[in-house]
């Protein structure tokens, strides 16, 4: 089996999931949905179900790290991993909680087309978008896909290695992910659309660590996006990483502030996907800069059937 990187091979025999392990990843991803909803709720719910702006939140529990107008990144006080949380995969030996909040200008559909992923090609196009940052790797499996009711449903999981940029690299080994990815649109019982794109460690015998230098990194969040009324979207990214040694903290929030970013490009990044939909349908056309810019407006439905 081919991979995109990594020396074209996959270091891994074909992932061949069981019943058991499927349900597995479904109960695992419907786990982080709601844990990730609760906290979203509870920061409401300090504010009068509105939430609260981005550069205020509670500083007895949250320290503020980065802010800038429509963002803010902030790591969890003392060790709430440990109380709050059961940490999927092996052991984490020092993880950290960081949460990065904001507002998109922007639509739910815009932000969550801009930011799905169905392909690991698309995976690396967005990494390359967003960051600059060249990902290598594969889909291992693929558990769902878009459906009619939820064109961005995606459950799938993934194996990605990269390599950090200087200084980082001068005291981080390389590493890989093998991950379970999932993403969607739910409706909650007041109407409100909320879309989700989770993250965490996939612990399969069939993808053991490789050998050194390799590291088996862990990485873990559930991102989610509340459309409001006013033509914004909610920001809501709760973070859990395992630095795995004792790396300056300047140096993790400073990677971490500039990935979190990367979050918000997600109206550029539908516009070139859009864009790209008219590329490939229009191809020849004398009139295609004007189907360009209505390209910019075609449902999201058309878009990801062309995909």
């Amino acid at each position: 089996m081919n991979a995109e990187g990594y020396h074209g091979v996959i270091p891994f025999v074909p992932l061949r999931l069981t019943y058991e392990e499927q349900e597995r990843c479904q109960e695992l991803t419907l786990q982080l949905l709601d844990r990730t909803l609760r906290s979203y709720d509870e920061r409401n719910a300090i504010s009068h179900s509105s939430p609260r702006h981005h550069s205020s939140l509670d500083s007895a529990r949250w320290k503020r790290h980065k802010t800038q107008p429509n963002a803010s990144l902030y790591s969890e006080r003392g060790h709430g991993v440990h109380r709050d949380l059961h940490m999927p995969g092996d052991k984490w030996e020092s993880p950290t909680v960081l949460l990065a909040v904001g507002t998109i200008q922007g639509t739910l559909d815009d932000v969550m087309l801009g930011l799905v992923t169905q392909t690991f090609g698309e995976i690396r196009i967005r990494a390359a978008s967003i960051a600059s940052h060249d990902v290598s790797g594969a889909t291992l499996a693929k558990l769902s896909g878009p459906t009619e009711e939820d064109p961005f449903q995606s459950l799938s999981i993934q194996w990605m290695v990269g390599e950090q940029g200087w200084p980082l690299s001068m005291i981080v080994r390389p590493r890989d992910f093998v991950i379970l990815a999932a993403s969607g649109v739910i409706t909650r019982s007041n109407g409100d659309r909320i879309g989700y794109d989770l993250i965490q460690p996939a612990s399969l015998p069939q993808c053991p660590p490789l050998p050194k230098p390799m590291t088996r990194g862990k990485l873990m969040y559930g991102a989610l996006y509340g459309e409001k009324q006013d033509g914004t979207v909610d920001v809501y990214i709760q973070l859990y990483v395992e630095t795995m040694g004792h790396i300056l903290d300047t140096l993790v929030m400073n990677a971490m502030w500039i990935a979190c970013l990367g979050f918000w490009e997600a109206p550029r990044l539908a516009q070139e996907k859009k864009l790209q939909w008219c590329i490939l349908n229009t191809e020849g056309d004398n009139n295609f800069p004007a189907l360009a810019i209505h390209a910019l407006r075609v449902p999201r439905s058309c878009v990801q059937g062309a995909a």
